[in-house]
């Protein structure tokens, strides 16, 4: 798989790479969210399981939600689409006043394209999308019991700094803790330019 440079895009930015080889080999093609994704977007999010959804704070399943991103032209929320379909969804927002360094990141693969390195290939993006924004360390919040999502950011390096008991409340009414696991944006670029990286499988 080609890696994303790390520097800036351009303002029509797209990158088309492939991942996997032979019969499993995919082409994706990884971009901004356009006005015209809006209701795809949002259908991506409604089809994701619930632990997928609750690992947002806004109803992403809204296509209102989505049209408000594009919107506000939000540059660092950004889309993978495989014959043109979204099958995954990588954003960096950036924190504010005396966090302003910090970036939390936000991952989601459609459950069908999943261990085919689409996630490692969104979480390299997102470290380009942390360098323009000036961000030194990525946050990513994990509702506890999606070992999978653990299991992807542990191998990519990130580190549980803490535990919220109880913090998330689904659909459902069931509560359950949130864990907060960190990296630091260059080390984060260091690991995923390494060949362990590459046998990392997504969440």
């Amino acid at each position: 798989m080609r890696a994303f440079p790390l520097v800036p895009r351009p303002a029509t930015f797209g990158y088309g790479l492939s991942v996997g080889a032979g019969p499993e080999r995919l082409d994706i093609e990884v971009r901004l969210i356009i006005a015209a994704d809006v209701e795809r977007v949002a259908e991506f999010f409604a089809a994701a399981p619930e632990g997928d959804r609750t690992f947002f704070k806004e109803d992403a399943s809204d296509p209102g939600v989505v049209a408000a991103w594009v919107a506000a032209d939000a540059p660092h929320r950004l889309i993978a689409l495989a014959d043109d379909r979204v099958v995954g969804y990588v954003a960096v927002l950036n924190g504010v006043g005396w966090s302003s360094h910090v970036g939390e990141l936000r991952l989601v693969v459609a459950p069908d394209f999943r261990q085919r390195g689409i996630g490692r290939l969104l979480a390299q993006r997102a470290v380009v999308e942390a360098l323009e924004l000036g961000v030194v360390k990525l946050v990513v919040d994990v509702v506890a019991g999606q070992d999978r999502l653990f299991d992807m950011f542990t191998k990519l390096g990130f580190e549980q700094e803490g535990r919220l008991r109880r913090h998330v409340r689904s659909t459902t009414g069931d509560t359950h803790d949130l864990l907060i696991l960190s990296h630091f944006v260059d080390e984060l670029a260091a690991s995923l330019a390494s060949p362990a990286a590459a046998a990392v499988d997504d969440a």
